[in-house]
C-alpha cells in the first residue's frame, strides 16, 4: 500500500487525478505549480520525486521539461472500506434489544414510515427508542439513529454519550455514523446491511475511521432476517 501523504503532496495528487480525468497528457510542473499556487518549480519537482517513492505515481521518460507522470487514484490503491471494517460478535444480550428494535421498526410502518428503529442503551437501561420520521416531520435528518441521540442527549444533558450502545435496524449512513462518533457512542450494533448507503461495513465505515478522534466497536447481522423481511415487504407493497 502506498505510504501516506503530506499535505501538499495530497494536494498535488489530487490536481494530478482530477486533471488526467480531462486530458491525456499530464500538466507540466510549472503548470501544476502555477494552479496551486508553489511558486519554485524545484519544490513542485521535489513533491513529484516524494509521490514517486511513496508508490503514488509513476514518472516515465519525457523529451522535453515537461512532467510527464502517471497519476494513481487512491481509490485504488486503497483497501476497500468494507476490509477496513472489523466487526465484534453479539453478545447475549444483543437479540433482546434488537427485538425492541424491530417493535420500533414495525411501529414506523404503521405511520407509513420507512420501518427502521433504533434503541438506545447504558448498562442494561434504555436512554432513548425511536423510528425513522423524516416523511412524518418532512426532515430529511429524521431518522431512527438521530432522533434517539437527540432524545439521550437531552436526557443525559450532554453532548456525549459514553458507555452506550446503540441498536439499529439497519446499517447507518453517512449522515448517522457521523452523529454515532460525534456523540461517542461506544458501540453499535446492526440487523440489515445497506449495500447501498451503509456507512458501517458496506459502503465504507466511518464510525471506524483511524482519522476521526473517536471509533466505534461494531456488531452486525443481529436478526438480519427479520429486518430485511420487513424492510423488503414495506418496499414490496408500495411497488
Amino acid at each position: 500500500m502506498p505510504e501516506p501523504l503530506t499535505e501538499a503532496e495530497r494536494e498535488v495528487l489530487d490536481y494530478l487525478i482530477e486533471y488526467l480525468r480531462q486530458n491525456t497528457y499530464p500538466p507540466s510542473v510549472r503548470e501544476i505549480g502555477g494552479r496551486l499556487g508553489i511558486r519554485s518549480t524545484r519544490k513542485v519537482a521535489s513533491i513529484l520525486d516524494d509521490l514517486a517513492v511513496k508508490g503514488w505515481i509513476e514518472r516515465t521518460p519525457a523529451r522535453s521539461r515537461a512532467m510527464r507522470v502517471l497519476a494513481l487514484d487512491p481509490v485504488e490503491t486503497m483497501p476497500p472500506a468494507a476490509e477496513c471494517a472489523r466487526f465484534d460478535d453479539a453478545t447475549p444480550d444483543d437479540a433482546v434489544w434488537m427485538q425492541r428494535a424491530l417493535e420500533q421498526a414495525r411501529a414506523a410502518e404503521t405511520v407509513d414510515e420507512i420501518p427502521v428503529g433504533a434503541v438506545l442503551v447504558r448498562a442494561g437501561d434504555v436512554l432513548a427508542e425511536s423510528y425513522n420520521l423524516t416523511r412524518t416531520l418532512s426532515d430529511p435528518t429524521g431518522h431512527a439513529e438521530m432522533i434517539a441521540i437527540r432524545h439521550a442527549a437531552a436526557r443525559a444533558n450532554g453532548a456525549r454519550l459514553t458507555g452506550t450502545t446503540l441498536y439499529v435496524t439497519l446499517e447507518p449512513c453517512a449522515m448517522c455514523a457521523g452523529a454515532i462518533v460525534l456523540a461517542r457512542i461506544e458501540r453499535l450494533v446492526y440487523a440489515a446491511a445497506d449495500p447501498k448507503t451503509g456507512m458501517c461495513g458496506s459502503l465504507g465505515c466511518i464510525v471506524q475511521d483511524r482519522r476521526l478522534n473517536h471509533r466505534v466497536r461494531v456488531t452486525r447481522g443481529v436478526l438480519e432476517q427479520p429486518a430485511g423481511d420487513l424492510l423488503r415487504g414495506f418496499f414490496h407493497a408500495r411497488r
